[in-house]
Order: C-alpha cells, then structure tokens, then sequence
C-alpha cells in the first residue's frame, strides 16, 4: 500500500456492513459475487466505493456464446440453493440419479444464470473496460464463461 493508504481489506460481502460509505478505492471480486445475493452485494459494494472507486471482477457468467452451456447454467443454478437443501443422492427407480456433491462440483457453488456484465450496465455501474474469457482451467465446462472487467458506480 502506498505511503497514507489504508491496508487491503478481505471482507465477504455479508459483512461490509462495518465498512463506512463511500470510504473504499476499490473492491475487489474472485469468484465471490455468484456466490452472493447479487442485487444485495452490488448495492453494498457501489455504498462502499467513493465516487471515484473501482469495482474490478473476475467472475464466472452466463455463457452467451453457446446456447447449450447457457441452458444448462440456467437449468442448474438455482438448484443448489433449493430449500430445503437436496439430499445428498436421489434415487430414481433404484438408480442413483443425481448427487448434490456433484451438482455443486458442476457450479462451484456459484449462480451461473446471470450475465454480471449486463446487470452492472443495467444498474447504472460505468464500464472502464470489459472481456469475456472461457477459462480452460475451470473446474467445470458450465463455469468455464468468465468476465474481466472494471466498473465505476
């Protein structure tokens, strides 16, 4: 950190609360916004910035250029958040249908089901630069869809 400037902090986006508005240069996100309240995350995070902050992303997306990836990241993300939680394997004629240790492999515990990128346009958030990568190195093909880029709230 530069001579003055406050240390980085790590906090989850449930508790930025403590965090005083409009006191952050920049946020921060690996991975973390699809595993929050995305509407409720975003909003602390513009309260957050200064005026003249940075929100920098690195997030896996809705993919948009494959229309089968897209289906399936819509189809499975809401599942693992399923009240009450899915039991550990369903059971279908006496064949192991479905695990919900795999399902969350699959997503990483993370809603696929939405384009990041257009919801912080949609909200307001100024675009300073943006790309959209398919991350060979991710743990599944349906988060292989990622988005780099650098929002201004």
């Amino acid at each position: 950190a530069a001579a003055g400037a406050s240390p980085p902090l790590n906090l989850s986006t449930s508790n930025l609360s403590a965090v005083a508005s409009e006191s952050v240069d920049a946020v921060v996100s690996l991975s973390a916004l699809c595993r929050a309240n995305l509407t409720a995350a975003l909003a602390e995070v513009r309260r957050v910035l200064k005026s003249n902050g940075r929100l920098v992303v690195f997030e896996p997306t809705l993919g948009l250029d494959s229309r089968s990836t897209r289906r399936l990241q819509v189809l499975a993300s809401p599942l693992h958040e399923a009240r009450p939680p899915l039991p550990p394997s369903v059971y279908v004629d006496g064949q192991l249908f479905f695990t919900s240790t795999y399902l969350r492999a699959l997503t990483d515990g993370c809603r696929l089901d939405d384009d990041l990128a257009g919801l912080l346009e949609e909200g307001g958030w100024s675009r300073q630069s943006m790309a959209r990568h398919s991350l060979a190195a991710a743990r599944s093909w349906l988060t292989a869809p990622f988005v780099l880029g650098v929002w201004r709230p």
